[in-house]
C-alpha cells in the first residue's frame, strides 16, 4: 500500500510540477485544405513555434469531401537569426 501511495505523489508531482512545452490542434473543414489548416493554426498559443503540420483529405461519401489539418507547435522560442556582419 505504501508503494500506491508513493506511486500517486509521483504522478501529482509530475502533473503538477511539468510545464506544458508543445501541443496541436486538428481542423476540419469543407471549404478547402487552406481553411483547414488556417483554422488550426488559429488554435496556437500565441509566441508558438510552429513544428510541424499534416493534412489530409477525406471521402465521407456521395462525392463529399472533407479536410483535416493537424498543427503541433512548442512553447519554446524558435531561435534569433544571427545578425548580418
Amino acid at each position: 500500500m505504501a508503494w500506491f501511495r508513493g506511486l500517486a505523489a509521483l504522478a501529482a508531482a509530475l502533473a503538477l510540477g511539468a510545464p506544458a512545452l508543445a501541443g496541436s490542434a486538428t481542423s476540419d473543414s469543407i471549404w478547402d485544405r487552406k481553411h483547414a489548416l488556417q483554422s488550426a493554426m488559429e488554435a496556437m498559443p500565441a509566441g508558438a513555434t510552429l513544428t510541424n503540420q499534416r493534412c489530409e483529405t477525406l471521402e465521407v461519401g456521395l462525392d463529399n469531401i472533407r479536410y483535416r489539418c493537424t498543427v503541433w507547435w512548442s512553447d519554446t522560442p524558435a531561435p534569433a537569426p544571427a545578425p548580418a556582419p
